[in-house]
């Protein structure tokens, strides 16, 4: 049943764009992509996909390919980036999680954007907030903790954003504030999922406590816009 649910997920930027989120989807050629002030993700139909400059000439900005990952003319360079996991809830119902502390945020807040540049820099946008719910955590009215809802694929969505500033780690707040993420899908009737950098061992860890299991590497890579 879990296969037959993620088997779309080898190319989730599609995947999500063709589902959940079609009313996102920009079209360039062959190619769909988020608006640049929502997510930098593109994405094309099947891996190693020819891209022409036709298609690729309205591009203002770099752009990132996960898991399908094309072919460009010459003067274009993707950059191979590390590999990606993907991980997906296989455990049962999740308790509601302590409401103290943990506020929902505007779609438009920029502290977003602030905390989560210092993470991954540049995947966060001013309207990324409006791809789902977001939660944060605050201290001294300062945003210090965030995760929320980033990629939709109607029957799955995708945790994200996880992120806290390093002066207030090991206090507990990336697993609370996913615990509330995943508890706000459950409700919705959907089944949370995730992508993490596949160096990155200890979240990694905290996620299979929560009852993540891996189920693919994706191949990750930007393409670099001429300059």
């Amino acid at each position: 049943m879990i296969e037959e649910m993620t088997a779309q997920l080898t190319n989730p930027v599609w995947a999500a764009l063709h589902s959940g989120q079609q009313h996102l989807a920009h079209t360039l050629g062959e190619m769909r992509r988020y608006a640049p002030d929502v997510a930098p993700f593109c994405a094309v139909p099947e891996e190693g996909m020819f891209v022409p400059a036709t298609s690729l000439e309205y591009l203002t900005e770099d752009v990132y390919f996960v898991g399908a990952i094309p072919t460009v003319p010459d003067g274009w360079r993707l950059e191979e980036l590390g590999g990606v996991t993907q991980m997906v809830y296989r455990g049962g119902p999740v308790a509601a999680p302590p409401r103290d502390g943990v506020t929902v945020l505007d779609a438009l807040d920029p502290a977003m954007q602030e905390l989560t540049a210092i993470a991954f820099p540049g995947y966060f946008r001013a309207r990324t907030g409006t791809m789902g719910r977001y939660l944060g955590i605050h201290d001294g009215g300062r945003l210090v903790a965030l995760s929320g809802e980033r990629m939709d694929f109607g029957d799955l969505r995708e945790v994200s954003a996880v992120c806290t500033h390093h002066e207030f780690t090991g206090r507990g707040y990336a697993g609370l504030l996913v615990r509330h993420v995943m508890h706000g899908m459950q409700e919705d009737g959907v089944m949370p999922m995730l992508h993490v950098g596949s160096r990155n061992a200890r979240a990694i860890g905290l996620y299979e406590t929560l009852g993540f299991v891996r189920v693919r590497q994706l191949r990750h890579a930007k393409l670099v816009v001429p300059r």
